[in-house]
């Protein structure tokens, strides 16, 4: 059994007892028998039908074959389970639970003969599938080593709930929902929405009885047949129910392959493209900003100014959209300095496990003598002690562990920075001052609001200046 797994990869439990049926020249029933009783064979079970198991050796979790050997065996013999993983494929690895309740079709609401979502995720959580730490899932890096860009997944999530607010204004100008009745995230058959509002349109009435425009909304990555199935089997849920409303179902997109775009119009649903919705421009902008977001790094050193002529055109077509996403956008700002000076690899959002937590590096800068992290806060209000006591009672320790296990960064000095648009308070600098003063393993700096316009001056770059003027410092210092 082993050297059937060593050199297939892993198998579904009666694929493995098909094969050892023929090599061992045993029946089925016995073959089967075995790949149960077998101790050293690792097993994932309970997802599948016919209670069939996922056999594994360790060295695939290693190799790092397992994710993909679970999503097709999910696919094709447990469905239901599947649309999780896809969910968490589709975005990076990492989703806001509410988004996650909203790509599978899993009633968040008891309903009979349906599994809850609750308990579907708790048994992902339970086989170490998924990690949850209090708001986001996130696939376990157990099963698939993922590089989690936060500030990408985080950020695009913002930029959805602009557009399915934007989508709920859209919906009730031309009258196509009553007024008042957008809601982001609603419920409707027991499943979570993007968005649902009521119509009293009236094609969609039914004597008194409204009917309903719902939608969800895939955006940042590519749209394939496979990836809109949650929806179709959603809308196929809510319509058998017994005197259904009518409704009318959207889904929001940015792109889609051909497959996918005929999956949806021979189930009837309406394709909402971005640019037919809000304007080819504004489309052309988000999609251009989603790319710098999930390719940060390079981004900054193929065109660092790029992200700065996105805050204007952002600022034109949306500028809620742009003051929700400042934080992000700042740690752009930081990283575009450091840009300047390193000639290695500059990321943003990463995250990292270590000390039994996990941790956001905002900016990470490689020197060729040194590792820089800056933690960035693009806030009006000041930073406060409380927040400083964490970063440096917490993020730090992690932070310095963690670098200590890159193979080719031990012998780099650490720098730890803390860059505040909002400045800090009396006992928040006093503290910093101190540290900075009298750490002798690391060096310790903090940049205020004139420290920041100061490093735009110094660097010369009309663009950054002007951004931190207008947009990120709001008043002089």
């Amino acid at each position: 059994m082993e050297n059937i797994l060593n050199k297939k990869g892993p198998l579904m439990s009666n694929e493995l007892s098909r094969l050892l049926e023929k090599s061992e020249g045993i029946n089925y029933n016995t073959a089967s028998q075995r790949v149960a009783r077998n101790k050293k064979i690792q097993k994932i079970k309970g997802y599948f039908i016919s209670n069939l198991s996922l056999c594994y050796l360790e060295k695939h979790v290693k190799d790092g074959l397992l994710f993909d050997s679970l999503n097709k065996a999910m696919f094709e013999n447990g469905k239901k389970y599947w649309y999780t993983l896809n969910a968490l494929e589709l975005h990076g690895g990492i989703i806001n639970q509410v988004f996650l309740e909203c790509y599978t079709n899993y009633p968040i609401r008891a309903l009979k003969g349906h599994l809850p979502f609750e308990k579907i995720i708790q048994k992902f959580i339970k086989s170490n599938i998924l990690n949850f730490n209090k708001q986001y899932y996130i696939i376990s890096p157990k099963l698939k080593k993922t590089n989690i860009n936060s500030l990408a997944s985080k950020t695009i999530e913002v930029i959805k709930g602009n557009i399915i607010s934007d989508f709920g204004s859209l919906t009730k100008n031309i009258g196509l929902i009553s007024y008042n009745t957008a809601e982001p995230f609603g419920e409707y058959g027991k499943l979570r929405w993007a968005f649902k509002g009521v119509s009293n349109i009236t094609g969609l009435m039914q004597g008194n009885k409204p009917g309903f425009i719902l939608a969800d909304i895939i955006i940042g990555t590519p749209i394939y047949e496979k990836d809109v199935l949650f929806f179709i089997e959603k809308i196929k849920h809510v319509q058998s129910f017994n005197n259904a409303s009518k409704i009318i179902p959207f889904l929001i997109v940015d792109d889609l392959s051909k497959e996918a775009l005929s999956a949806l119009k021979y189930h009837g649903i309406a394709i909402g493209f971005i640019k037919e919705l809000f304007g080819q421009k504004y489309a052309e902008t988000l999609k251009e900003l989603i790319s710098v977001l999930n390719n940060a790094g390079a981004s900054l050193k193929s065109s660092p100014e790029k992200y700065l002529d996105l805050i204007k055109e952002l600022k034109k077509y949306n500028e809620g959209l742009a003051n929700n996403i400042r934080g992000a956008l700042f740690e752009f700002v930081v990283g575009h300095i450091h840009s300047l000076h390193s000639n290695n690899s500059i990321d943003l959002g990463r995250e990292i496990i270590e000390n039994n937590s996990r941790h956001e590096i905002d900016v990470l800068a490689n020197y060729n003598d040194k590792i820089v992290i800056a933690e960035c806060k693009a806030k009006r209000s000041k930073t406060d002690l409380k927040t400083i006591d964490k970063w440096l009672g917490k993020k730090i320790p992690a932070f310095k562990t963690w670098v200590g296990k890159q193979e080719t960064w031990k012998k780099k000095k650490i720098e730890f920075e803390f860059w505040s648009t909002g400045g800090f308070t009396d006992e928040a600098m006093e503290k910093l001052d101190y540290i900075s003063s009298s750490a002798s393993k690391y060096k310790v700096s903090y940049f205020k609001p004139d420290d920041i316009r100061n490093k735009a001056l110094t660097m010369g770059n009309k663009k950054l200046k002007e951004a931190l003027d207008d947009f990120f410092l709001i008043t002089k210092v």
